[in-house]
């Protein structure tokens, strides 16, 4: 059997360490949020000098972000859980094709069903995800007969909110453990009073601006298990894009560096 089927998917250069990714054509795709995600976490997440660090991905669908952390951080083994029976099975032969199967490992599984015997409580020191980006009952609906269920489903939050989330990341965590998040700016008072009711303390927030002189479209948030609830750091800006509408020197770093 070929790699990948070329009439339905596609085939990227990841541009880091030989990585490359299977997506489904009509499927969710990933974008920018991806990929600032998985710089975020590993810029931020803890380093250990023996044991790796455990790490756990919410909603991992074809497996992007997890992929580009691993290629970023060799001390971190990574889980994953995917509700969607196609994604799932492409993250694994994303697994395979890139020979991480000794440090990543997806399961199929609802996050809302999470702890399993397989990926228990109170187990991982490094939590993250990129939560759909809109409400079920929300924005413009994807056409289900162009775009297809998968693609609906991963826009938006139709099995679990954001709030889910934060909720099973609680669960998962291991005392003093990290949350990272990516989402829509208008989310955030959401997902702070959701945080707060978990007892997940913000630590570090970033906000991202598609231009310097733009509202902010993104955020990044890092929130620990048990922390102290003072002390929360909102970082400088991360400008994706020039006045010529190029990318800033931050981002093509963030592309680019090994």
């Amino acid at each position: 059997m070929d790699i990948y089927d070329p009439e339905t998917e596609t085939l990227e250069d990841l541009g880091r360490a030989g990585l490359r990714l299977i997506q489904s054509k009509t499927g969710f795709r990933f974008g920018e949020d991806t990929v600032l995600l998985s710089w975020f976490v590993a810029e931020n997440a803890r380093f250990r000098q023996k044991d790796p660090l455990r790490a756990l991905e919410l909603g991992s669908n074809c497996g992007a972000a997890t992929i580009l952390l691993a290629g970023r951080r060799k001390d971190i083994t990574i889980d994953a859980v995917e509700r969607q029976e196609e994604a799932a099975a492409i993250f694994e032969r994303n697994i395979r094709m890139n020979e991480l199967s000794g440090r990543v490992r997806g399961e199929l599984a609802d996050l809302r069903d999470l702890p399993t015997g397989m990926m228990p409580k109170n187990h991982y020191d490094v939590v993250f995800a990129n939560p759909p980006f809109r409400k079920k009952d929300s924005g413009p609906v994807t056409e289900t007969d162009i775009h297809g269920q998968a693609l609906l489903e991963a826009r938006f939050a139709m099995h679990g909110e954001v709030e889910d989330f934060i909720s099973c990341a609680a669960k998962m965590l291991v005392p003093k453990g990290d949350l990272f998040l990516v989402d829509r700016a208008e989310t955030l008072a959401d997902v702070m009073k959701a945080c707060y009711k978990e007892n997940l303390a913000p630590k570090l927030l970033r906000f991202v601006h598609p231009y310097s002189d733009k509202p902010a479209t993104l955020y990044l948030l890092s929130a620990k298990k048990d922390g102290k609830i003072s002390g929360t750091t909102v970082a400088p800006p991360l400008i994706l894009r020039g006045p010529d509408r190029q990318y800033t020197d931050e981002l093509k770093r963030i592309y680019s560096e090994e």
